[in-house]
């Protein structure tokens, strides 16, 4: 495979639409919700230390150059970090005037911008293989409606729509990594390419890559 730089004019646009979008939700949220703004600050940390705390013990765990005593030191404080968040966001969301439906608000915020991200990288970019661009386009758009209506009836069905802005958000992550790896005839199929999403989505350089197609 050829050397290839993954960032362009095209994926630019959709960076600058997408960072359009979020100074908008922002600016939103502190005109007209300023308790789910303030609630912001502390929520979205707590709710990423949560599976980093847990995908950081996964990898000490297995980390060869390490000794056992180094590990459980690591892997003890990690745990923390996980157990930490998870308290934390539990007393949070227990106060009695903070309800349900403020889940589905701080989860339905980054949804709704990941799925402006899809439609917009479906229509955008032209690289990639038609297919996924449309079906990330059909996502994104589904996921912008499922969003909308759970923020509006974020009171009702809280339990179908927690679920379902989930689902989206799964098959928001599928098929952006199929979407990614297309760029390079590369299929998810294998498992083993799944690692090089993480390189596309940070722009950098692929060369020779040892996969399977």
């Amino acid at each position: 495979m050829d050397v290839r730089t993954l960032m362009n004019k095209q994926k630019l646009i959709v960076d600058n639409i997408v960072g359009v979008a979020i100074i908008i939700v922002i600016f939103t949220l502190l005109m007209f919700f300023r308790l789910i703004a303030i609630m912001s600050i502390v929520v979205y940390p707590m709710a990423v230390l949560l599976p980093y705390g847990i995908y950081q013990s996964y990898k000490t765990f297995f980390n060869r150059e390490l000794k056992i005593s180094g590990k459980v030191l690591k892997i003890t404080f990690q745990i923390g970090y996980a157990l930490f968040a998870m308290i934390f966001l539990n007393m949070l969301f227990s106060y009695p005037h903070i309800t349900l439906s403020y889940i589905i608000y701080f989860l339905s915020i980054p949804t709704l911008l990941i799925g402006f991200a899809g439609f917009f990288k479906g229509l955008i970019i032209e690289v990639y293989s038609p297919f996924l661009r449309g079906l990330n386009m059909v996502i994104g758009i589904i996921t912008v409606i499922e969003t909308t209506i759970a923020i509006i009836f974020a009171d009702v069905n809280f339990i179908f729509h927690f679920f379902a802005l989930l689902v989206v958000l799964s098959l928001n992550g599928i098929l952006r990594a199929a979407l990614y790896l297309s760029e390079f005839a590369l299929s998810l199929k294998k498992m083993r390419n799944l690692k090089l999403v993480f390189i596309i989505m940070n722009n950098l350089i692929i060369q020779n890559p040892e996969i399977e197609e």
